[in-house]
C-alpha cells in the first residue's frame, strides 16, 4: 500500500488536506520488527515516527542502562516528549522501541515543527497527545507515591491488555520487573497470589487475565 493510501486511510479525520499531502510528500513509509530501537537516547531528533500500526514502547533511560517504563504509543499517535525535544534543539532523553511488527511514518522533525505555524489540526493533535501523556505520567507518580506494588502491578497488565486488545500478555516476570523498577521475585510472589486468588492464569513468559 502507497504512502498516499495509508494516510487518507489512517488521517482523514485527523488532519486536514494540506497537512495530509505534506505527510506524503515529507514522510518515509517505514516497518520494523518487535524490539527495533526508533528513537534512542543521547540522540539528536531526526525525525518524528507517526504510527500506522503496531505498538511502540516508550521508556526514559539514562545512558547507563537504567531504565523506567512511561508509556505505550499506539496507531494514529506520536511521541509528543520527542516532538518537544525537536522544538527546544535537545538530544533525544527517550527510548522508543517496536513492542510488536510496527510500520510508521517518518517525517523530518524541521518539518514537523514548522506545522505549528501552519495547521491548526497538528496544533490541536500535539497538545492533545501531550495533555494525555503528561496526565499518564502525573498518575504513574501519584501510584509510585501512594499505591501499593500489588495495584501497580494490576494496573500495569490491565493497560497492556486494553493497549493490545488481548487477554493474553506474553511478559517474562523479569521484563515486568524492569517496567516496574522492582525484583523479579516481589513480582513472581505477587503474581503468584493474584493466580491463586484467580485473578489470572500464569504461563511459560505469558499472564492470562481472567
Amino acid at each position: 500500500m502507497k504512502i498516499h493510501d495509508i494516510v487518507a486511510a489512517n488521517f482523514s479525520e485527523v488532519f486536514e488536506e494540506n497537512l495530509r499531502t505534506e505527510i506524503c510528500n515529507n514522510g518515509i513509509l517505514k516497518s520494523v520488527e518487535a524490539d527495533k530501537i526508533i528513537l534512542d537516547v543521547r540522540t539528536d531528533i531526526e525525525f518524528i515516527p507517526l504510527i500506522v500500526s503496531g505498538i511502540v514502547k516508550v521508556k526514559r533511560r539514562d545512558g547507563k542502562g537504567n531504565g523506567i517504563f512511561l508509556h505505550y504509543l499506539t496507531p494514529k499517535q506520536t511521541s509528543a516528549i520527542a516532538i518537544t525535544y525537536a522544538i527546544e534543539n535537545k538530544k533525544c532523553d527517550i527510548r522508543l522501541k517496536a513492542e510488536s511488527n510496527l510500520m510508521y511514518i517518518a517525517i523530518p522533525a524541521k518539518v514537523v515543527i514548522s506545522w505549528f505555524l501552519k495547521y491548526n489540526t497538528w496544533r490541536t493533535f500535539y497538545f492533545m497527545l501531550n495533555q494525555q501523556q503528561t496526565a499518564f505520567l502525573i498518575e504513574k507518580i501519584n501510584d509510585l507515591a501512594f499505591e501499593n506494588l500489588e495495584f501497580r502491578l494490576l494496573k500495569y497488565l490491565e493497560y497492556i491488555s486494553l493497549t493490545t486488545n488481548e487477554n493474553t500478555i506474553n511478559k517474562k516476570h523479569f521484563d515486568i520487573a524492569r517496567d516496574l523498577k522492582v525484583s523479579r521475585e516481589a513480582i513472581s510472589r505477587i503474581l503468584g497470589k493474584l493466580e491463586k486468588e484467580e485473578v489470572l492464569t500464569l504461563g511459560r513468559n505469558k499472564i492470562i487475565l481472567n
